[in-house]
């Protein structure tokens, strides 16, 4: 599933896409008495409180998913777990998704982990998002296996013990290029539409504009070199705004040039992904 993230900044989306036909999917699903009709209310309006998507209500990880809701119901920390969770469940994996959750494999989790979850990363003052995320994960999930019979939590713990540092170095990534970008990204009186405004006056200013995924290959002094993981074309990068940059990070955003230059210049951040994410791009597509 392709996120036009350009267009929302005032570009045009790819002209072969827009020729795609829309699909519509719908779902029938019949209560046998009054009663059920009630509890599926029930369900949608705690459903609510974390953006779940009508159609999880009918498959078997609705269920979980809103029993788990069901012990924490005034927890923000795991509605955003689980506004993300069920998202990948509903919206990226959709058709796709395991028949059970004895059918998934341990990519389905790594998946989520180090693919998933970045694209859903937030900036804050603490820069603890992606440790909350893991902690929550694993609770889940240890939940999980004592409610369906499954073994996941060992493996998915190895997963999470494992992307630890690595989602930190993007967190913390991220949120240095957000803060360069947005100055006044924590002050409440920030106006990001604002920003984005600018920052896309700026950006179509350029002869030259690239979006993409873009690997990190070397950082030779003042110079970031970069490839773009869907053509494999290079790019020199110069004055990037953060130092300290990992070789192997994916960086997921929007540089240019004028005409005449040589180097690009990076312009606008999108998302920041460990290295291991690229093994489930789609393209050079994320979403």
């Amino acid at each position: 599933m392709k996120n036009h993230r350009w267009s929302a900044f005032g570009g045009e989306a790819n002209e072969s896409e827009n020729k795609k036909p829309v699909e519509v999917k719908a779902h029938v699903h019949t209560f046998s008495h009054p009663d059920e009709h009630k509890e599926f209310l029930e369900r949608l309006t705690l459903g609510r409180q974390f953006d779940l998507r009508f159609r999880a209500l009918i498959h078997y990880y609705g269920d979980d998913i809103i029993a788990y809701k069901r012990k924490y119901p005034t927890s923000q920390k795991v509605n955003e777990f689980l506004r993300i969770f069920s998202n990948y469940l509903t919206d990226y994996l959709e058709d796709d998704v395991p028949s059970s959750w004895q059918e998934c494999q341990s990519t389905f989790w790594e998946e989520l982990i180090y693919f998933f979850y970045p694209h859903f990363m937030k900036t804050s003052i603490k820069q603890r998002e992606s440790i909350s995320f893991l902690s929550q994960l694993k609770k889940f999930v240890y939940w999980l296996d004592q409610r369906t019979g499954c073994s996941w939590y060992k493996e998915v713990e190895k997963y999470a013990e494992t992307a630890r540092e690595d989602l930190q170095t993007c967190e913390r990534l991220l949120n240095a290029l957000y803060l360069q970008a947005h100055p006044q990204l924590h002050d409440k009186n920030w106006n990001p539409m604002e920003d984005i405004l600018k920052m896309n006056e700026h950006v179509q200013s350029y002869s030259h504009v690239v979006e993409g995924i873009f690997e990190v290959k070397a950082v030779e002094q003042h110079i970031i070199i970069v490839e773009e993981i869907d053509s494999g074309q290079s790019f020199q990068i110069v004055d990037f705004p953060v130092e300290k940059l990992v070789p192997g990070i994916l960086l997921d955003g929007i540089m240019g040039k004028m005409a005449d230059d040589f180097f690009w210049s990076w312009q606008m951040t999108l998302g920041v992904y460990p290295a291991k994410a690229k093994a489930y791009s789609k393209e050079g597509s994320f979403f």
